[in-house]
């Protein structure tokens, strides 16, 4: 009986669906993904060689002439911290009872901030092109003996968050005194005893270090 023979034909696959579950994973990856909020100011993190991880905190960041700013983990913290501020400082800032909720709500979408507490409701009334010429130019938050408002944010953050832990990122050329007037206020007036150091391991890697005053 005759051998068939059958036919070779090459082999073709289909990459249409392959194609199409590709562009949908990138998409849903840039949606979802959430970027670092820019600094006010160039921060030239300092190195170290002891690493302690921690996912969220109280951010205070030092800019090299010692000025103060603030980032909170969350928007709905940052606005419980701004209703906790209003109830601790109204009476010596009364333009802040006049805060709206929408304010409020503004509050939240501001990562990174260092305004004065006397004009912080000026500033949470600028629309999106003034508010950006301001933030290129933030005074910082005052630390000051006579106006120590680093203090009174971090108490009212931390009653809008016990558990949330706080960090200090100066840059390495910012004054010592500068950094140890943070750290004096976190353990004097605002009673902190544990915060980290925020640094940079020798390749570049932000770490934090873990101190216990």
């Amino acid at each position: 009986m005759p051998k068939i023979n059958v036919a070779r034909k090459s082999t073709s696959v289909d990459m249409t669906a392959m194609c199409d579950v590709s562009f949908l994973l990138l998409t849903f990856f840039i949606l979802t993904s959430k970027f670092k909020p820019a600094d006010p100011v160039m921060i030239d993190i300092p190195s170290a060689r002891s690493m302690t991880k921690i996912e969220k905190a109280i951010v205070i960041s030092l800019s090299k002439d010692g000025k103060a700013y603030l980032a909170f983990a969350d928007q709905e913290m940052r606005r419980e911290t701004l209703q906790k501020m209003v109830e601790r400082v109204g009476e010596r800032f009364p333009d802040l009872k006049g805060i709206t909720p929408e304010q409020t709500k503004q509050f939240g979408f501001i990562e990174v901030f260092g305004t004065p507490l006397e004009d912080l409701p000026r500033v949470l009334k600028l629309n999106g092109g003034d508010y950006k010429t301001y933030q290129d130019k933030l005074p910082g938050i005052p630390t000051d003996s006579v106006h120590n408002q680093l203090a009174d944010w971090i108490w009212a953050a931390r009653y809008a968050n016990p558990k949330m832990k706080i960090a200090i990122k100066g840059d390495k050329s910012t004054n010592i005194k500068d950094v140890q007037r943070v750290i004096e206020i976190l353990t004097k007036d605002a009673d902190v005893h544990r915060f980290n150091l925020i640094t940079t391991l020798g390749g570049g890697a932000t770490t934090e270090e873990k101190k216990e005053e």
